[in-house]
């Protein structure tokens, strides 16, 4: 009996050590998004990509024109590019806080942008909010009583 007590103690501790050393990545809590955009000369068919904040994003990139076309996005410091008629993958992660970063073509900046929209907000990340330029425009007048004794 005491040999299928130990045997039986074995097998337990082997299937809890096994559970134990399970894919990282499935326990990270990253979720898990793809998008894709279209590049044609000289505008992206997609101008706003919707991302979940924190989200590990897969974007693909397919050029449906005649010359080659990126993706920029300085904000993350991300960058892919695809020759014509070509179809590239890249991943980025998604900043944790709702808020808005620009894309460009690098290739064509002043024609083809766009915004990657993070949680639904369409306000910029990097911008600060000063709530004191609302009391700039306030005019208050103050009378001041001097006490004239000596």
């Amino acid at each position: 009996m005491s040999k299928v007590w130990r045997v039986s103690f074995a097998l337990l501790a082997a299937l809890l050590l096994a559970g134990a050393c399970g894919d990282e990545d499935s326990d990270s809590g990253a979720q898990q998004q793809s998008l894709s955009i279209e590049a044609f000369d000289n505008y992206f068919e997609s101008e706003t990509l919707l991302v979940e904040p924190g989200a590990e994003v897969t974007l693909t990139l397919e050029n449906g024109g005649g010359v080659a076309h990126s993706v920029t996005v300085p904000d993350l410091d991300f960058e892919m590019e695809a020759q014509s008629g070509n179809t590239v993958d890249s991943t980025f992660t998604a900043p944790t806080e709702p808020g808005s970063l620009d894309f460009y073509c690098k290739f064509h900046p002043d024609e083809m942008e766009g915004t990657i929209s993070i949680g639904g907000a369409d306000q910029p990340i990097e911008e600060d909010v000063d709530d004191d330029d609302d009391d700039d425009d306030a005019d208050i007048d103050v009378d001041v009583e001097e006490d004239e004794s000596p």
